[in-house]
């Protein structure tokens, strides 16, 4: 069994599960984070180094064994916990803590090719702030615009803010994906530059968008590693389905 895991309201990610099955990736199920919290069972146990177990009995009577998974997309990045809304904000906030490190740990564990493995920063990868990204596609070799941010600005501004995106920009995206680069076609430095800002962060799957500016056509403007799979079309599905079959084409 194949898992596409994301948001109830992921349209890319059913558009990718729905292509995937049509290459032929089955059985392949498509759980929203929804799903998975709600599950009636969840059983995850580590035993030692190499131990483990995970089970999982969905609503709607879907059984998923660790052990029999061969590969899972995942572009979780919260634990719905609506179920929790009548607890005191204390406990609600308690409640999601532990259920985003019981679900960090069993996606870690998973023995299967995973896109993309979850960190402590995140379920499906890890987010950083604008600034953090502006940086570390510096250190990839792309072109950076001058990025500002002072003590005046309030964090939640800081966060939502997109200083690298001009108004009324057109913002391209390009996804990276088993180390191609996929979408509008780059200047070759460009695109293994993309290359080397996936293999910095950590992320096998990344989007990463680009505005133009005079002095440079192909200027960073941010990175997401839940992009809209969409705009890599075929190709991408492609790319994914290859990452997917990697561990039963190697057995």
């Amino acid at each position: 069994m194949w898992l596409v895991l994301c948001d109830a309201r992921d349209a890319a990610a059913a558009w990718a599960g729905q292509q995937l099955r049509a290459r032929g990736l089955q059985p392949l199920e498509i759980l929203s984070a929804d799903q998975l919290a709600l599950s009636d069972f969840q059983e995850h146990r580590l035993e030692g180094r190499s131990g483990w177990t995970l089970r999982l009995r969905t609503e709607a009577g879907l059984q998923v064994d660790g052990a029999g998974l061969q590969g899972v997309l995942n572009r979780l990045y919260t634990v719905p916990i609506a179920h929790w809304r009548q607890a005191p904000e204390a406990d609600q906030s308690y409640v999601q803590q532990e259920l985003v490190a019981f679900f960090l740990s069993w996606l870690f564990a998973l023995r299967c090719p995973v896109i993309n493995r979850p960190t402590p920063q995140g379920l499906c990868g890890q987010w950083r702030m604008e600034s953090e990204w502006a940086w570390l596609a510096r250190q990839a070799g792309l072109p950076v615009a001058p990025y500002r941010q002072t003590s005046r600005d309030r964090i939640d501004e800081a966060r939502g803010a997109r200083r690298l995106v001009p108004e009324g920009a057109l913002v391209r995206t390009v996804v990276v994906a088993g180390g191609r680069v996929i979408g509008p076609a780059l200047p070759p430095a460009i695109a293994e530059a993309c290359v080397r800002l996936a293999e910095l962060a950590g992320t096998a799957l990344l989007g990463i968008d680009f505005v133009s500016h005079v002095q440079q056509p192909w200027s960073f403007a941010g990175a997401s590693p839940t992009p809209d799979l969409r705009v890599g079309g075929e190709a991408l599905i492609s790319a994914l389905l290859g990452a997917l079959t990697r561990h039963r084409e190697a057995a």
